[in-house]
C-alpha cells in the first residue's frame, strides 16, 4: 500500500467531511466519507496497515472536532474517533474474508456497521468525559439515546452514500498499490 496515496485520500476525506458534507445535510442527519475510506482500506490492505490507517484517520477526525469547555474555551478531545475507528476496524477485519471487496453494496452495508461501532465508542467516551464538571457532551440532543438515534440515521445515510463512493474507490484501486493477497474475487 502506498502511504502517500493514503495520506492524500485521508486529508481529502476529512476536509470533505468537515466542509462539503454540510451541503448534503438533511435536517440533523449528516453523511460522512471518512468511514467509507476506512472500510475500503480495511477490506483491501493488510491487517496492520488497516489498523494504523484507521488510527490515523480517527486521529485526524478527533483533531477536526472541537468542543467547548465551560462554554467559552474550545478544545479537542483526542480519543473518541481514534478508539472508535480502531474498534470498528476490529469489527470489520474478520468479515473481509466473507465479503466481495469490489462490490459497491459491500461498502454500503459495512459502512453502516462500521459507523454504528464507531458511534458506540464515541458516545461512551464523551459521556464519560461529560462527568467532568464544565464539559458537557458536544451534541445538541437532550439525551445520549437521542444522539444515538440521530447517529444511527447518519450511519444509514452514510451507507447509502458509500455505494457510489465505494465504487469510485474500487476504480482507484490500481493507484493504491495493494497486494493481491488481501482481495477476494
Amino acid at each position: 500500500m502506498r502511504v502517500a496515496v493514503l495520506i492524500v485520500f485521508m486529508v481529502l476525506a476529512v476536509v470533505l467531511d468537515t466542509r462539503f458534507m454540510e451541503a448534503l445535510r438533511i435536517g440533523p442527519i449528516l453523511p460522512s466519507l471518512a468511514d467509507t475510506l476506512a472500510v475500503f482500506v480495511i477490506l483491501c490492505a493488510p491487517r496492520q496497515a488497516a489498523l494504523w490507517s484507521c488510527f490515523a484517520l480517527g486521529l485526524l477526525l478527533d483533531f477536526s472536532d472541537f468542543a467547548l469547555y465551560q462554554g467559552t474555551v474550545a478544545y479537542c478531545l483526542v480519543g473518541p474517533y481514534t478508539l472508535g475507528f480502531l474498534f470498528g476496524a476490529n469489527l470489520i477485519l474478520p468479515l473481509r474474508s466473507m465479503v466481495f471487496s469490489r462490490n459497491p453494496l459491500t461498502f454500503g452495508i459495512l459502512t453502516v456497521f462500521f459507523l454504528v461501532a464507531v458511534t458506540v465508542v464515541y458516545l461512551a467516551l464523551w459521556q464519560f468525559r461529560g462527568l467532568y464538571p464544565g464539559s458537557p457532551p458536544p451534541w445538541v440532543e437532550p439525551t445520549v439515546l437521542g444522539e444515538l438515534g440521530r447517529r444511527v440515521l447518519c450511519a444509514l445515510y452514510s451507507g447509502l452514500l458509500a455505494i457510489p463512493v465505494g465504487w469510485a474507490l474500487v476504480m482507484s484501486r490500481p493507484i493504491w498499490g495493494f497486494g493481491a493477497a488481501a482481495t477476494r474475487r
